[in-house]
């Protein structure tokens, strides 16, 4: 049987009083993709700021890979994330963010063959001079898939990862998933479109209003 790699269990967050989140129990097994569907403010996000350990719940535990987020260790181990709001740096090369970003994680050695393979790997140009803030939206929509996996974490989060991205982009990034899954990536999904999760998920979590209301298996 699969390993869990990330549990939450009865986890809770008010914002002005307001519940955000709101018993949200959920098991993510190894090697498996989820999908999370829902509405904008269904509390998809939070929920995946929350298992990263960027949101303290009020109550609740966030346990991944074993270690209890924000009690034992303050951040989570092991994922790598593409979210909107954590973006990168529009005045440098896409090679230059993903060359701060080794450094800031302390994977200098063999980085520069590295970052050249996984901006070809993301369909970038790893020669492109251009600045970021140049780049067309779905540029960097691909580059921040690029920053999930610049480390070659076990566990990946993808948070709306089909804005901006065309028709053959989509294409790309459902071959993408598939590929990481063969690599014996766990990863976690969030979109509005249902055709896309349909084709790339394992299991779904639906939510609204900050809870699971309900899961299908695929």
């Amino acid at each position: 049987m699969s390993q869990i790699v990330v549990e939450l269990r009865h986890v809770n967050k008010k914002f002005k009083r307001k519940n955000i989140l709101n018993n949200v129990n959920l098991k993510i097994y190894e090697n498996h993709v989820y999908g999370f569907s829902g509405p904008n403010g269904a509390g998809k996000t939070l929920t995946f700021k929350t298992i990263l350990g960027f949101i303290k719940p009020n109550n609740g535990d966030v346990i991944v890979e074993g270690k209890f987020i924000r009690k034992e260790v303050m951040f989570a181990e092991n994922i790598g994330f593409s979210i909107q709001e954590y973006g990168v740096l529009g005045d440098k090369t896409a090679t230059e963010n993903l060359s701060l970003l080794n450094i800031l994680n302390n994977q200098v050695e063999t980085a520069d063959m590295n970052i050249q393979q996984l901006l070809s790997y993301v369909g970038l140009d790893p020669n492109n001079k251009d600045k970021v803030k140049h780049y067309s939206l779905g540029m960097k929509q691909r580059l921040s898939l690029a920053v999930a996996l610049l480390n070659d974490n076990k566990i990946l989060i993808f948070d709306e990862p089909t804005n901006a991205l065309d028709d053959s982009g989509q294409d790309f990034l459902v071959a993408m998933i598939n590929d990481l899954k063969l690599k014996g990536k766990t990863i976690l999904i969030s979109s509005h479109d249902k055709y896309f999760l349909n084709q790339v998920s394992d299991h779904i979590f639906k939510f609204n209003e900050g809870t699971i209301v309900g899961e299908q298996i695929l």
